[in-house]
């Protein structure tokens, strides 16, 4: 398994890149939002695209939060690095592959 280093690295390059995601969401209103766009704060309107990006992005800041648990709690039982968190990594690595064109991306997380 990896440095614990490279998982971190990782962990920061996705919630970075998912910031960026969350912020670019509120862009994608629809033609007939009620709320203008130039002045609704986050999460104000009903269109559901921001919505369903904010969800989904939710539920993969969960998934890296428990995996970065899960890696952390293995690594302090012992000098080897179990499957399961081999297989969070894996995961881990998987979240970031749309991102493999950005400048910051680190040719080691390819899955």
């Amino acid at each position: 398994m990896e440095d614990i280093g490279i998982v971190s690295d990782l962990a920061v390059f996705l919630r970075t890149r998912w910031d960026e995601e969350e912020d670019a969401s509120t862009l994608f209103h629809e033609l007939n939002c009620p709320i203008p766009q130039a002045i609704a704060p986050v999460g104000a309107c009903s269109c559901p695209c921001p919505a369903e990006i904010r969800a989904r992005l939710a539920v993969q800041r969960r998934i890296l939060a428990d995996y970065e648990r899960r890696i952390q709690r293995e690594r302090e039982a012992g000098p080897c690095w179990p499957v399961d968190s081999i297989v969070a990594f894996t995961v881990m690595k998987a979240f970031a592959l749309p991102f493999e064109l950005h400048p910051a991306w680190q040719d080691l997380w390819y899955p």
